[in-house]
């Protein structure tokens, strides 16, 4: 929907913009469709909500948009508004030109030229790809990409096209990933500082207050000292029943699941870890949530990941994801270790964000936006 303001009458100043949508490739389409073939982006963010809000949304790109003043008032058509209520777009008084993500707005604004560009300037390659890895794209991810089929030859495309068919290459991939819904036992896997107890109690929350289900909670010791404090409190303000003794659990259902928290583990525990999976095996235990912390190295991920399979782990818990400032490393974890990607989440604290949708977390934190605000510039239609 278009919102007017009084000064939109005066067609000697530029107007702005602001829409919000789900994706680039939606501001391109919006901003041609409502604004024209002369609009142009200065601005271009990441948008969410916080907290358990948050448990069923996803991120979204705020775009600024400027149209040039009219030269010929009278020829011009008028915006008419829309009732597309998923699309905002709304105009927005003129914007500081100090205080754009800290970039100059004229910076912001200049279209992708290897001549004029700071961030991308001389001896711009003629390998598309290596300007993401320039910009801070993963190198592993990179090698990866150039040898995916459907990719083809992007050498002579623009950085727009570029990021557009990246991300629809990923977007894909990722679709091709295992998706397998929990049983009615759940166990979460981790190292000590994965999060893997402060993702149990996010999970608890959304298992309460979205699906509105009755979960139950076992705390697994198997000889390791496991605390209860922090989590009995959490159990016991949301209304969840916590068990330590394995004999005294009722029967789980899909609509009263039994979550399982085992005591932090050193990777280099083998033994321990044995230990571990044949008490799973045991509690006849089907999902196996392995909970990572995405900013951890990626030897380290990795090592993760293969114990992660040695545990007959079933899905995939990214933590910690707000530490990282490109979240590209993590797509080779997502494709290669065969585990159905269950959910991302932010900040330790207990209510914080968690989103189940981790394709859209991970599209929206792998591309610096810098380089979307200048493949938006670069685009010809705009």
């Amino acid at each position: 929907m278009i919102a007017e303001e009084d000064n939109l009458t005066d067609t000697s100043k530029p107007k702005r913009f602001r829409l919000v949508v789900r994706s680039a490739e939606e501001a391109v389409r919006m901003i041609r469709e409502k604004l024209g073939d002369s609009a142009r982006v200065v601005s271009v963010r990441q948008t969410g909500g916080e907290g358990l809000k948050r448990f069923i949304s996803s991120p979204k790109l705020e775009v600024i948009a400027e149209v040039p003043p009219v030269e010929n008032p009278s020829s011009e058509e008028p915006i008419e508004p829309s009732d597309d209520s998923a699309k905002i777009v709304s105009e927005v008084s003129p914007i500081d030109k100090s205080n754009i993500e800290g970039q100059a707005l004229e910076t912001v604004a200049k279209p992708l030229n290897p001549s004029k560009s700071p961030e991308l300037a001389n001896d711009l390659p003629q390998d598309a790809l290596q300007l993401l890895s320039r910009a801070g794209f993963d190198d592993v991810l990179v090698s990866q990409i150039k040898s995916w089929p459907e990719v083809g030859d992007i050498s002579n495309l623009s950085l727009a096209d570029v990021l557009r068919k990246v991300t629809q290459c990923l977007s894909d991939r990722f679709k091709g990933t295992p998706q397998v819904p929990l049983g009615s036992k759940t166990a979460l896997l981790g190292s000590p500082g994965s999060g893997k107890t402060t993702m149990l109690c996010k999970m608890l929350a959304h298992e309460v207050f979205i699906k509105k289900k009755l979960p139950m909670v076992l705390k697994l010791e198997n000889g390791v000292p496991n605390p209860d404090d922090s989590l009995r409190i959490f159990c016991e303000v949301i209304g969840v029943t916590l068990y330590r003794e394995e004999s005294k659990i009722p029967n789980a259902t899909l609509q009263s699941p039994l979550f399982i928290d085992i005591p932090g583990i050193s990777l280099s525990d083998a033994a321990e870890w044995s230990k571990i999976k044949a008490s799973l095996t045991s509690l006849g235990v089907s999902s196996r949530i392995l909970v990572v912390n995405g900013a951890y190295d990626s030897k380290v991920l990795s090592k993760c990941v293969r114990i992660g399979g040695n545990l007959d782990a079933t899905h995939l818990a990214i933590t910690h994801f707000d530490e990282l400032s490109n979240a590209s490393k993590l797509w080779p974890i997502i494709f290669d270790s065969a585990l159905s990607p269950y959910c991302i989440s932010t900040g330790q604290n207990i209510t914080g964000d968690f989103s189940s949708n981790v394709l859209n977390q991970m599209i929206a934190k792998s591309f610096p936006e810098n380089l979307y605000t200048q493949s938006f510039s670069s685009y010809q239609r705009i």
